[in-house]
């Protein structure tokens, strides 16, 4: 990959190509950065310019011999890690049977989610994980020498889901490191590595793509519609990996009619669809559910905006858009706190493995309550 196809981060870039050019390369680099945000997509446009024969200043040359197979994903010294789950019949839990699906991804673009992950692995609810096997198997692979003689560099997408004992081997390969090699991990969550990891990496901050940017880079890279590229840009918070899941499903939008049928129980407080919806929220996953929940965030803030008259400030797509026109007058300065509150507790919760449906329910009756909450007259 390119930096020319990088969403944003010029900056960045341009420092991570002068530390190849002035021979000053870590060679274990933590690029940590929220979903969407371009931290993958940097690591993998770090990766071609350390392997590409003819780097100029501003990029790799994209025509020689290693930038074409990085563009075909058919690297010999570029390896990957990523969380999966162990297939039936596998003697080992490495990686291997599901290297084609990875590459088949990335072909596609480096702005994935977890949730996009989960899906071409047909995970479901299944915990995704990288196993002591794909550890041992990763130092096998850094133990060989180099195809062409240059850089080998390995890239492990999302190390927070490695468990301890995994950890502590990969720790291993950190303090020992074979010559030429650099180890590039990208992750949304670092506070959940080992502190003993984050100490031996170079931390590289990916920060949240400007709603700018990320409008920019949907438009000229994905040849969206200006303004479905605003709204979705916004909808998502400069999430890219967010906006081209919105994007892929197009009229289709089941957050919104589950969001609009919710409300609705909720307005009556009718116990029977709250149950139903509790099953229906528990069967999204909890990738799913956070999702559902940071959407729901997404549509009670847009309300308390178009209630105060402030148009311009709204982004919607049409079908939130007319949605909204009858929901935003239940938001008001009474309860639109409260909401965001129950919310964000409900998101943590969930992200904290509490049981999805006792989660629904819980949010559905605070919901409810606040819902009926008259708005005060200043």
């Amino acid at each position: 990959m390119l930096y020319a196809e990088v969403v944003g981060h010029e900056a960045l870039g341009a420092k991570l190509r002068e530390s190849v050019r002035s021979g000053r390369v870590a060679h274990a680099q933590l690029f940590e950065g929220q979903e969407g945000s371009g931290a993958l997509a940097l690591a993998r446009a770090h990766a071609q310019y350390l392997t590409c024969e003819q780097p100029t200043e501003a990029d790799s040359c994209g025509e020689c011999t290693s930038c074409k197979a990085h563009a075909k994903m058919q690297h010999p010294d570029l390896h990957w890690c990523f969380p999966f789950f162990k297939a039936d019949g596998q003697e080992k839990a490495t990686s291997e049977p599901h290297q084609g699906t990875w590459r088949e991804a990335m072909l596609e673009g480096p702005y994935l989610g977890v949730e996009d992950w989960l899906d071409r692995l047909g995970a479901d609810r299944k915990q995704l994980f990288i196993s002591v096997d794909e550890a041992l198997e990763v130092n096998r692979k850094l133990g060989l020498k180099a195809f062409h003689g240059g850089w080998k560099v390995w890239i492990c997408w999302l190390p927070e889901t490695m468990r301890v004992d995994t950890a502590n081997k990969f720790l291993k390969l950190m303090e020992e490191p074979t010559d030429r090699t650099v180890m590039l991990f990208v992750t949304q969550h670092s506070d959940r590595l080992l502190a003993t990891i984050r100490s031996r990496v170079q931390r590289i901050q990916v920060p949240n793509l400007p709603l700018e940017e990320a409008t920019q880079g949907l438009v000229q890279r994905c040849g969206m519609d200006a303004d479905m590229a605003a709204s979705l840009a916004h909808v998502s918070d400069g999430n890219l990996a967010q906006a081209l899941r919105m994007a892929k499903a197009g009229q289709d939008q089941p957050d919104l009619e589950r969001f609009s049928a919710w409300m609705r129980s909720c307005w009556a407080r009718d116990g029977r669809a709250m149950v139903e919806g509790s099953e229906s929220f528990a069967s999204l996953g909890r990738e799913g559910q956070k999702r559902f929940l940071h959407f729901a965030l997404h549509l009670v803030r847009q309300s308390i905006v178009g209630h105060y008259g402030a148009k311009e400030l709204v982004r919607l797509t049409p079908a939130e858009n007319v949605f909204l026109t009858k929901f935003s007058k239940f938001i008001h300065h009474d309860n639109v706190m409260a909401l965001r509150e129950a919310l964000e507790e409900a998101h943590s919760d969930v992200a904290g493995n509490v049981n999805g449906k006792l989660v629904f329910v819980d949010l559905s009756l605070r919901v409810h309550r606040l819902l009926r909450l008259p708005a005060s007259v200043d």
